[in-house]
């Protein structure tokens, strides 16, 4: 009797060892899909720290795999429809690539609202909730951050006054991008900035507005040799790290937890540091090789008069469409009674 008994035992212990690898081996291994190359600086000093510190709180629980450079296939402004139906797991992306399904955060994209990066981190977060969450339904928001200010590159036109913007045809990052070039008389051309480098070069655009930190991580210091630094009269663009939010859901407590303490507010801006330092790295490298040039106050304020009934442009459709602009601007310090 004690051999018959052994067997089944044993059978029973192995198939308990057996089943406690299998669930070791199935802890949820997260894939992130972007568009950046793994030299990418929010790749390198953002991303992938991100990662191994989750892994490391979670205790293994959450594994998080890289998939740059579109390894998992699409094109950039897929990727957060692909987040928001979990064909991938996670993304860092641009909501401006995808501006019509995000009218609400658009706003950051609206011309001369705050002096800098960081002020604009702060101001997507103070309106996060409520304001730009009903955008987010599907997603779990990692991390959400404005750049530094937008410039100007062409491939040989000096950009010094306004008046040297017309009929360039400009890429443009966002839909409301498009429209401050349109109201300086460039032709604004929606384009990621993958496509910029070759677009450049080959005379497709004449130039495009851009955050000078892909000059370094997008080699545009090859092709564009004029750059003009504005100020913080244009939009800014926004970035995006967000996971599926049925993949966070079906995480443990303890698992969400982690990611909740590693995400939000302090990595948005660890984000936007990076990005800011960055820019300058992007313009000392072509410092000497290129024209570099500055608009002065007077043509900022000259720029700036062009650029403001964008603002109320936008309460108004938005508004139409029962987004409650103006309660936005105004949590966000906009003075909207001088609109």
């Amino acid at each position: 009797m004690s051999k018959l008994t052994r067997t089944p035992i044993a059978l029973v212990l192995g198939a308990l060892t057996l089943s406690g690898a299998s669930l070791t081996s199935q802890a949820a291994e997260l894939r992130l899909s972007t568009f950046v190359p793994p030299v990418h600086v929010i790749y390198r000093e953002v991303i992938k720290p991100w990662a191994a510190d989750v892994e490391k709180a979670t205790n293994g629980e959450v594994k998080i795999t890289l998939y740059p450079s579109l390894q998992l296939g699409g094109k950039p402004p897929q990727l957060f429809r692909q987040v928001s139906d979990g064909v991938v797991d996670m993304t860092f992306t641009l909501p401006g690539y995808t501006s019509a399904a995000l009218p609400r955060t658009q706003m950051i994209e609206l011309p001369g609202l705050k002096k800098d990066g960081i002020a604009a981190t702060n101001m997507m977060w103070d309106i996060l909730d409520p304001y730009l969450l009903p955008e987010y339904k599907d997603v779990k928001v990692i991390a959400l951050w404005g750049a530094e200010d937008a410039g100007l590159m062409t491939r040989s036109k000096k950009i010094e006054t306004l008046d040297d913007l017309k009929g360039l045809r400009m890429r443009a990052p966002s839909a409301q991008q498009a429209k401050q070039l349109g109201k300086m008389g460039a032709v604004p051309v929606a384009m990621p900035i993958t496509q910029v480098y070759r677009s450049i070069e080959r005379g497709v655009v004449d130039g495009a507005m851009v955050p000078f930190s892909v000059i370094v991580d997008f080699r545009l210091g090859e092709v564009a040799k004029a750059y003009t630094i504005p100020g913080p009269i244009f939009g800014r663009s926004s970035f995006l790290i967000a996971m599926n939010k049925k993949k966070y859901d079906s995480l443990s407590p303890a698992s969400r937890a982690a990611i909740d303490r590693l995400s939000g507010r302090q990595l948005s801006l660890k984000a936007t540091n990076i990005y800011m330092k960055r820019s300058e790295q992007g313009v000392d490298s072509v410092m000497g090789k290129a024209f570099v040039t500055e608009f002065s106050p007077e043509e900022q304020k000259r720029i700036a008069a062009v650029l403001k009934p964008i603002v109320a442009e936008w309460v108004t459709a938005s508004e139409a469409k029962g987004i409650p602009a103006k309660a936005m601007l105004r949590k966000a310090g906009y003075p909207v009674d001088q609109l």
